[in-house]
């Protein structure tokens, strides 16, 4: 029995011998010649020529395309992409570093996490195209563990496309694998301060109005000014700042959207400087839809109370024009769907946002938060 057990166990410690073998051979440096070199070259010469870029991995597969200095998602409706993610994904490919040289043995790829989507594996691979010729290929396999404290470039296994050797390279690999992320998330971005009156519209006419008292984030209706009641105390502030930094949850083209019989509640927001932003907004199976439109209306805005004017973000008639231009080329075509809170300030009826001081919603901590 001794001798059985004995057996035994040396038979489990060579096995763990044989694994830790296995695995110094594949994690260490078959090279320590490489002095930091990058990982491609030449990219940065190509960058401008960068036209098309592809993404797999086990959670997604899309494509972005550029025309002319725009990136758009090809494979969802053609919706611009976040220009300035793409371009540093981009300059984060072409300063990536090599570190090490690792394994060019495909049975030990799966280790490091680079055999590459194609082989149904966990590899996240990033193609970049000059039209239809691949100019260079990443395969992003797993990370290298660093201490909590360490700041800046990450480490991860990597491979080129088309290529035995595997490497651990340094650099700004946070790349999204999801589409969804890639998305320029942003409708419209315009401050509360600009904001001097908003109008809330329903179907059958009755209008909710809320006006900028004079001071920064100062709002209340035209008949009660200072002494409105909102039905808790910060909701004239959210209304206002609807369109401050607003994001999409979702989006799709106008002419493939249909709102039913769901009723379409318009809002109106007025800007000091004569900017008007018209949103029309419906709820359709549970959530809220948006179509919006920009027009100058320089006549409707009222005189601009010093405190406002002293803020310096006020703009001139001629920008205004331009960023009514800006903003309906780049909404005038799509639906959005918004969040909760957004969606159902923008269709308000008075009642449901000024009321009587004993029936005020007391503030949670932290407030709502938009």
């Amino acid at each position: 029995m001794l001798k059985k057990l004995n057996s035994l166990s040396i038979l489990a410690i060579l096995t763990a011998i044989m694994v830790v073998w296995m695995l110094i051979t594949i994690y260490k440096a078959e090279d320590t010649s490489d002095d930091f070199s990058l990982l491609f070259p030449e990219l940065f010469e190509q960058l401008s020529d960068v036209d098309n870029v592809t993404f797999k991995s086990e959670q997604d597969e899309f494509t972005l395309s550029r025309a002319d200095k725009q990136w758009f998602i090809a494979d969802y409706h053609n919706y611009p992409a976040d220009d300035d993610l793409v371009r540093r994904m981009l300059v984060d490919m072409a300063d990536a570093r090599i570190l090490e040289l690792k394994t060019n043995d495909p049975e030990l790829y799966p280790v490091l996490g680079v055999e590459g989507a194609e082989q149904g594996g966990s590899s996240f691979v990033i193609k970049l195209f000059k039209g239809q010729q691949e100019m260079v290929g990443l395969i992003l396999g797993e990370a290298r563990d660093l201490s909590a404290e360490t700041s800046g470039p990450q480490q991860f296994y990597v491979r080129r496309i088309n290529e035995d050797r595997s490497y651990l390279a340094e650099g700004y690999f946070q790349f999204s694998p999801m589409m969804l992320n890639w998305i320029d998330g942003l409708i419209v971005d315009i401050a509360r301060e600009r904001v001097a009156r908003v109008d809330i519209i329903q179907p059958n006419g009755n209008t909710a109005t809320l006006i900028n008292l004079g001071q920064k984030d100062k709002f209340g209706t035209p008949e009660d000014r200072e002494d409105t009641v909102f039905r808790y105390e910060q909701l004239g502030y959210d209304i206002a700042g609807t369109l401050y930094q607003m994001r999409l949850e979702d989006v799709q083209p106008v002419d493939e959207f249909s709102r039913g019989d769901a009723e379409v509640v318009r809002a109106e927001f007025l800007t000091y400087d004569g900017l008007k932003i018209i949103a029309q907004t419906s709820f359709n199976d549970g959530f809220y839809f948006s179509t919006f439109k920009a027009e100058f209306a320089p006549d409707a805005a009222p005189e601009v109370p010093e405190a406002i004017a002293s803020l310096d973000i006020l703009k001139t008639p001629e920008q205004v024009q331009e960023e009514v231009t800006e903003i309906n080329a780049k909404v005038e075509p799509w639906v959005y769907r918004l969040g909760g809170f957004v969606g159902n300030n923008l269709m308000r009826a008075k009642a449901d946002i000024v009321t009587e001081q004993d029936k005020v919603i007391p503030m949670p901590a932290g407030g709502f938060g938009q």
